[in-house]
């Protein structure tokens, strides 16, 4: 019989490739284990902050009217976090790793008890067989569901080639047979995973979870072997001086054995806890590691109590076997959080380290207790017994693990069948996730859960996979019932989050209270517990409680980012703009929720805000990155900024950004807006805007805010008396101006009498009262400046600039002179504005001249002044809407030098993106009617109509640009429009003027 590889020399340390490369796997399962030891919780059970966005109305940006101010508001979002905890996930990849080591220990196994002899064989072939059945493989549906093909299969190919080996070959090395498994168990797993229906992660986690009784068969074996090997250890460090007086003899032996006895024994009187240090607890995981590692290190002395037909190198291998198979267990045992398992694994542990670690303590003291009085080298002779045999040893402390046990009503296997049961669920709550519409396997997961609760009441892994499908069935009572029966077993800090999180509403602010107390309790330091319950505080007046525990958390995390996210928001909140702006500071790197909150401070403080980065477009937002790009956003459109512009849409066509798509709608048309393109904005608002509840009374009071903002104060009005009829009050003060504006006074001074009184609402009445035309010259200058904006067209055109120039105070001269300036134009007034703008208005290049410019440039335009244009143009500031004007001025100039082609691109481009900009479409059409393309003229009045459909000089263009197309019928309602519009005296002028036109157009075709 050819032994198996033979472990390594202690003195050479040759170690043969098989059992390196198994030792390595053996390190590898150990090290996998250790970390899911310090991470499962983490991974399965993760913690994620949830973002509350609290609405707080912000100014953006205001429309000058005159001297009032009208706010352009939106809401802010004052972002605050809580925890919440995620899953429970399945491990997949864990599943997978324990199916690949499980191969490895079978192919090494196989490999090792081949040339055994008999019984030892049989035993082991009984062992193989049982693992085959037990991983249930058939229900795969490799070949056919019901039949035990690969079963058969499997025991064909892998308990007939052993039985070969032993039977017939049993001179075969053992690299030849590890070579020839390794290829069947290789070879056999590519059949499961890649013939069977079932993705390879469904494939491995019901492998695993099948292999859970057999997994902890082969943890307790590995407890058993080495169960003694702790106070071997404590003998071997006793004995092992070279002299007789560097060696301790019995009595320290003795105290060190009954101390770590001792030990094992209040851990298991103290149902399975030991405070060993403050904020240490005793785990007998911890334990197992030195006694594997001491029963490697003395398998060499071990030999000789070995029974005959099991060789050293057997032995050898089948202790690396073993470990592997624990140690893979134990680490999917870990990494999915089955405490079932894992306290059915530290119980047996800690029983039997105790039981076996008693027995061979007696048996050393029987043995060699004369021996060590003489401080001998006992650990050398250890397994060399005189009086008391080693099996013995091994026989009375398996017999007290089995009476402690027995005593216990073996709960240690309704443990075991409660975590497989658990495994079970995840593989059916698997199939559900793969399968939503089939209910049946999400009941089956369910079933399976419930299984282990009755066996191991209320553990935490069948009460959160549970928890999980009542979460995604909507079913919030029953999850909050089978976490509160969770938390009656043991406290958990994510049970308590989790449970904590469903108490969202504002009625259980006290039940959510009760659930964080009672964690904190049980974990007084937990940061997240600490951060939770002051973020509850801080919706009550209790400071000093949020104070408290926000430095309880603070202590634990230090540098946590959300942390410092919710002081933040809480002294926003509070009013507290120099603690805010004191903490703004100091903004974590790739904090969002923090960062948000900065950007909403800068902006209801006024300051500057912080640099902030592009979005990504290719991740998708959450409530926190979402509030940091919605103040981002409002902050560079209030600067004019449109960085954003070309982003804004991808992020709106991400399908998971789909809760935050009528904000970022929003965004773009602020954008657009206050990026010179208002046109676009209205357009964008526009779906938006379509509806008759409050919240399209937002959208519809921001379209009038920014048609008025564009001078259109008709359209205005329109939009502004929609929004008020849907219940915007605020809507009442920019209605009151528009009305006011185009010329319905009596109609604003009723809405404005209706609405909220305040500075602007009583400036604007005493702009409005009736007799204020012959009481004027006594009125104060602000309300004469405002009635100018308002009314100044009533006056005579004699008295349109010598009223302005009474206005004695130079800011509100400044913008009396800027509404009668244009009224003078139009009436004719060159000289006198001319007059004006040298005497008022400041240098072109001015930072505030861009008004005064607009109407230099018209004044030029007027009287043909060609070359003084041209220099407005290329030195003249223009800023905002204005822009369109010198783009207008542009055209003109073009025009005026005989470059039809650029003048044409020019005025398509104005009427393209300016439709509101009456001078210039009218000059545009003009000019397309001096060339005889009446068809384009009509387009461009066309567009401008539709845009600004109370504008007398566009209505009155387009009315006469309608006659030569021949398209008379669709200016009636125009013609009938102005009637409304203009003077009796006036439209009767103009309606002689297009009957002329209607005669000259019939005259043409006679």
């Amino acid at each position: 019989m050819t032994s198996p590889v033979s472990p390594a020399s202690p003195t050479t340390r040759r170690w043969p490739w098989p059992l390196l490369l198994l030792a390595l796997c053996a390190a590898l399962a150990v090290g996998l284990a250790g970390w899911h030891y310090f991470t499962a919780t983490d991974a399965v059970l993760p913690l994620r902050p949830v973002a509350q966005l609290t609405p707080v109305p912000t100014t953006v940006a205001e429309v000058a009217v005159g001297l009032a101010r009208l706010p352009v508001q939106a809401n802010g979002y004052l972002v605050t976090q809580t925890y919440d905890v995620a899953g429970p996930f399945l491990r997949p990849g864990a599943a997978l790793g324990l199916v690949a080591l499980l191969g490895v220990a079978l192919a090494y196994f196989l490999a090792a008890v081949s040339p055994l002899s008999r019984l030892y064989f049989v035993a082991a072939m009984a062992l193989v067989i049982f693992l085959l059945m037990s991983l249930n493989a058939d229900l795969l549906g490799v070949f056919v569901v019901g039949r035990q093909y690969v079963l058969l299969l499997s025991l064909a190919l892998l308990v007939g080639p052993a039985y070969y080996f032993h039977a017939f070959r049993p001179e075969v090395p053992f690299t030849t047979r590890l070579g020839t498994f390794a290829a069947l168990v290789t070879g056999l797993g590519l059949l499961l995973f890649l013939r069977n229906p079932n993705p390879a992660d469904y494939t491995a986690l019901h492998l695993s979870a099948y292999f859970t009784t057999a997994g902890a068969v082969a943890f307790a074996l590995l407890v058993l072997w080495v169960a003694f090997e702790n106070v071997h250890g404590l003998l071997w460090l006793n004995t092992q001086a070279d002299t007789p007086a560097g060696r301790y003899g019995l009595w320290p032996f003795l105290l060190a054995s009954l101390l770590y006895l001792g030990a094992l024994l209040l851990y298991y009187l103290n149902q399975n806890q030991l405070l060993v240090l403050p904020g240490l607890y005793l785990d007998p995981y911890l334990l197992l590691l030195p006694a594997v590692v001491v029963a490697w290190l003395g398998q060499e002395r071990r030999a000789a109590a070995l029974p005959d037909g099991v060789p050293p190198g057997a032995a050898a291998t089948l202790l690396l076997v073993l470990t592997l198979l624990a140690t893979g267990t134990l680490g999917y045992a870990l990494a999915t959080a089955n405490d079932p398992l894992l306290q059915a694994g530290r119980d047996f542990t800690a029983l039997a380290l105790l039981g076996v670690g008693g027995a061979f303590l007696v048996y050393v003291l029987l043995n060699f207790g004369p021996l060590l009085r003489q401080k001998k080298a006992v650990h050398r002779v250890v397994f060399q017994p005189r009086r008391f045999p080693f099996y013995a040893m091994y026989a009375l402390g398996i017999v007290a693990v089995v009476g402690v046990s027995m005593r216990n009503n073996f709960f240690v296997l309704d443990q075991v069948q409660a975590g497989s049961f658990n495994n079970l669920g995840d593989l059916a709550r698997l199939e559900s996730e793969l399968t939503p519409d089939d209910m049946s396997r999400a009941l089956l997961a369910e079933r399976y859960y419930a299984e282990s609760d009755v066996l191991d009441q209320h553990n935490h892994k069948a009460s959160l996979g549970r928890a999980a499908l009542y979460r995604f069935r909507l079913q919030r009572q029953n999850e909050i019932n089978i976490l509160r029966r969770a938390l009656e077993r043991r406290p958990s800090p994510r049970i308590s989050l989790r449970l904590a999180a469903l108490y969202n509403e504002s009625q259980d602010f006290f039940d959510r209270l009760a659930v964080l107390q009672d964690g904190l309790k049980a974990n007084p330091a937990n940061a997240a517990l600490n951060a939770d319950l002051a973020q509850l505080y801080s919706r009550s007046t209790l400071t000093d409680s949020v104070a408290r525990y926000r430095a309880r958390a603070a202590a634990a995390e230090p540098n946590n980012p959300m942390l410092a996210a919710n002081e933040l928001a809480y002294r926003i909140r509070q009013q507290d703009w120099a603690g805010a702006a004191e903490l703004a500071k100091d903004a974590p790197a790739d904090a969002p929720a923090f960062q948000a909150n900065a950007l909403l401070l800068a902006q209801l403080t006024g300051h500057a805000p912080a640099a902030m980065p592009l979005p990504d477009t290719t991740q998708s937002l959450d409530d926190a990155r979402f509030a940091r790009l919605y103040h981002n956003a409002l902050s560079r459109a209030a600067r004019h900024d449109t960085m954003l512009l070309a982003l804004l849409p991808a992020l709106a066509a991400n399908p998971a950004n789909a809760p935050f798509l009528d904000q970022l709608t929003l965004l773009r048309a602020f954008t657009q807006h206050y990026g010179g393109r208002p046109v676009a904005a209205q357009q964008a608002l526009l779906p938006l805007a379509s509806g008759s509840g409050a919240g399209a009374a937002y959208y519809q009071q921001l379209q009038g805010l920014w048609l008025l903002d564009q001078g259109l104060p008709a359209p205005a009005a329109a939009r502004l008396q929609e929004a008020r009829e849907n219940g915007a009050s605020s809507a009442v003060l920019p209605l009151s101006y528009a009305l006011a504006l185009s010329g319905q006074p009596d109609s604003a001074r009723q809405v404005v009498g209706r609405g909220p009184a305040g500075a602007a609402a009583r400036l604007l009445q005493a702009a409005l009262q009736p007799e204020l035309r012959t009481t004027y010259a006594q009125a104060p200058d602000s309300v004469k400046t405002q009635y100018l904006v308002l009314r100044g067209d009533e006056l005579p055109a004699s008295d349109l600039l010598p009223a302005a120039v009474s206005v004695t105070a130079a800011p509100l001269q400044a913008t009396a002179l800027l509404a009668q300036l244009p009224r003078a134009l139009e009436a004719g007034q060159l000289d006198a504005v001319r007059a004006a703008l040298t005497r008022v208005a400041p240098p072109v290049g001015a930072a505030g001249a861009s008004a005064w410019n607009v109407l230099r440039g018209e004044l030029y335009a007027r009287g043909r002044q060609w070359p003084q244009l041209r220099e407005l143009v290329q030195k003249g500031t223009f800023t905002g809407f204005d822009t369109y004007q010198r783009l207008y001025f542009r055209a003109a100039l073009a025009e005026a030098a005989k470059q039809p082609a650029e003048a044409g691109r020019l005025y398509a481009q104005l009427v393209q993106q300016a439709p509101f900009v009456e001078n210039g479409l009218v000059a545009a059409a003009a000019f397309h009617a001096r060339r005889e393309e009446f068809p384009a003229a009509y387009d461009v009045l066309l567009r401008g109509v539709e845009y600004n459909p109370q504008s007398v000089p566009l209505l009155k263009a387009y009315v006469l640009a309608a006659v030569p197309v021949g398209l008379v019928e669709y200016a009636q309602a125009p013609l009938y429009r102005l009637g409304t519009l203009l003077s009796a005296a006036d439209y009767g002028t103009f309606r002689k003027e297009y009957d002329a036109a209607l005669a000259a157009r019939k005259a043409s075709w006679n």
